[in-house]
């Protein structure tokens, strides 16, 4: 059991050192005053320190991977952000690299990364780049989801439960892309129907760990035990769900849009 003191005893503690420093200075004939900038300069390093421990890494990572299974259009949305046109693209098995203009007046950029999703090598691409990831947006293809639910699902169990990821805490958004098909998924099926194979895939990979002696020492819990899973126990990550469409389709109607994912990469900076 730890022990747990009032915040009265800790001020009295606290009141007790620095009468006892202050004393301490005066019998060397330093004034007592001197005290006071020593606390201040303390505070400004103790500050720093901590700032630097919680703040200081995500300053540092300008990554923001694109990730998801393979033909759901992130290498086409890769173009898009960066170059503005639609290029006939093949499913990648190599990444894309480049950097992404956020504040044109301030000259603020970050590395957009396309990674492979073939199922095969996506993982260490992941791996590659996941040290340096500021955010992650998942692509999903909003037309075939109903059939790859459980392969997005897995996929996504990966990213959540790395433990890497949750140590730095990447912002998540589930870009729900090709909206302009007249069988897409809106953001919010998506959504509901992610957190019940979620929950699904948890019960699988946690039966599986424990059939097994050790494992499970690179990866953390998904979400909260003895509940079912939520994307609200994930706050860590800040995850976002939007609806976005990459390439423009037969209608009229059915035009690029990509302005929410915009801003949602703005906000990272």
């Amino acid at each position: 059991m730890y022990n747990l003191r009032s915040c009265c005893e800790v001020k009295m503690e606290i009141q007790s050192s620095l009468t006892a420093y202050k004393s301490l200075l005066e019998s060397y004939g330093i004034s007592g005053n001197l005290l006071g900038v020593f606390i201040s300069l303390l505070v400004v390093v103790v500050t720093a320190v901590l700032w630097k421990l919680f703040f200081g890494g995500k300053a540092q990572r300008t990554g923001v991977l694109l990730a998801g299974l393979s033909d759901s259009g992130k290498t086409i949305l890769f173009t898009q952000l960066i170059s503005g046109v639609v290029k006939e693209t093949h499913t990648s098995l190599k990444e894309n690299e480049a950097q992404y203009i956020v504040e044109p007046n301030q000259g603020k950029t970050l590395t957009v990364v396309d990674l492979p999703g073939h199922e095969a090598i996506r993982l260490q691409y992941l791996e590659k780049y996941k040290d340096n990831a500021r955010g992650i947006v998942f692509v999903v293809d909003s037309g075939s989801f109903q059939k790859n639910v459980k392969d997005v699902a897995e996929f996504l169990f990966q990213i959540f439960t790395d433990k890497q990821l949750n140590k730095i805490a990447p912002s998540i958004c589930i870009a729900c892309n090709k909206q302009d098909l007249f069988n897409s998924k809106t953001k919010t099926v998506i959504l509901n129907q992610l957190e019940k194979e979620l929950n699904t895939v948890r019960k699988t990979q946690s039966a599986a760990l424990s059939s097994t002696s050790g494992g499970g020492e690179d990866s953390v819990f998904l979400g909260r035990k003895e509940e079912d899973f939520q994307f609200s126990h994930l706050s860590k990550f800040k995850i976002e769900f939007l609806e976005c469409n990459a390439k423009p389709g037969l209608e009229e109607s059915a035009n690029v849009n990509l302005e929410e994912l915009k801003m949602w990469i703005s906000s990272l900076i």
